[in-house]
């Protein structure tokens, strides 16, 4: 694999991980909601943190080829130049 797959790669990993990392902000916000856990946070800052975790997730899963190309450069291509002449003598 190459660098940019390897890279692309990782960051639907990443993404993946926040998606996961936010459904536990959801969970913790029930858990307040219900009084099966005192916090002095509001249970909305869970729900506010969860929603930004699952956007972030997202984008980084779906996006991630394109958020790749913005970081790794496109190769270019060296067109041979003329070719030099040499005396076969």
């Amino acid at each position: 694999m190459t660098p940019f797959l390897w890279f692309s790669l990782s960051l639907r990993i990443i993404g993946a991980w926040t998606i996961v990392t936010g459904l536990e902000y959801f969970v913790s916000g029930y858990n307040v909601l219900q009084g099966f856990y005192a916090t002095g946070l509001s249970s909305w800052a869970n729900f506010n943190q969860g929603i930004a975790h699952l956007a972030i997730g997202l984008v980084l899963v779906k996006f991630a080829p394109m958020l790749a190309a913005m970081v790794y450069a496109t190769p270019t291509t060296q067109r041979p130049g003329p070719e030099e002449e040499t005396d076969v003598t």
